[in-house]
């Protein structure tokens, strides 16, 4: 004889309760934890990009053979920019209409992110800048070398520095 067996399928209403459970624990715990990543991740991110365009306006001057600027707090086309990198055609350290512009940077993008600190010396229009020759050696509107740091810093207190040195060193800290 045979018997009339039922099979049982699914989940039952106690074990998706217990699930839903489990995984509303494990969230009220990994958000808070995210969120104070968050900005810790942004700062670095920012420094990297600083840094990378330091080493890219380096590497523009040498390439190029001329000199290769980055000026902070500079309006460009109606906005004001943080970080302007740009091939310095005349040789001024600042920036002229019509110069190639090859990278712009905005603090305000990565959100919690400000520049607090900036040590480079002021081009003629005020502004702090920095150069880096065809030689990769940092100057600045003096003649003098350009050696410099810029302080970042997020609404958790954290500080990332990007160090440009008189050899042309540039190094995150």
């Amino acid at each position: 004889m045979r018997k009339n067996l039922q099979k049982s399928s699914g989940f039952t209403l106690i074990e998706l309760m217990i699930a839903i459970g489990i995984i509303s624990i494990l969230a009220a715990i990994a958000v808070p934890a995210v969120m104070n990543w968050l900005p810790n991740y942004r700062l670095k991110a920012a420094a990297r990009d600083l840094y990378s365009n330091m080493q890219k306006a380096k590497l523009e001057a040498v390439k190029r053979n001329c000199n290769a600027t980055i000026t902070f707090n500079l309006p460009v086309g109606g906005t004001n920019y943080d970080c302007v990198n740009y091939i310095d055609s005349d040789n001024d350290l600042e920036y002229d209409a019509g110069e190639q512009i090859l990278l712009r940077l905005n603090f305000a993008d990565y959100k919690s992110v400000n520049l607090t600190g900036n040590t480079f010396a002021n081009n003629d229009n005020g502004r702090p800048s920095v150069a880096f020759n065809s030689r990769g050696l940092p100057i600045n509107n003096a003649g003098g070398f350009g050696a410099g740091t810029l302080t970042l810093t997020n609404t958790n207190g954290r500080i990332y520095t990007v160090t440009v040195s008189s050899a042309g060193s540039i190094k995150i800290n």
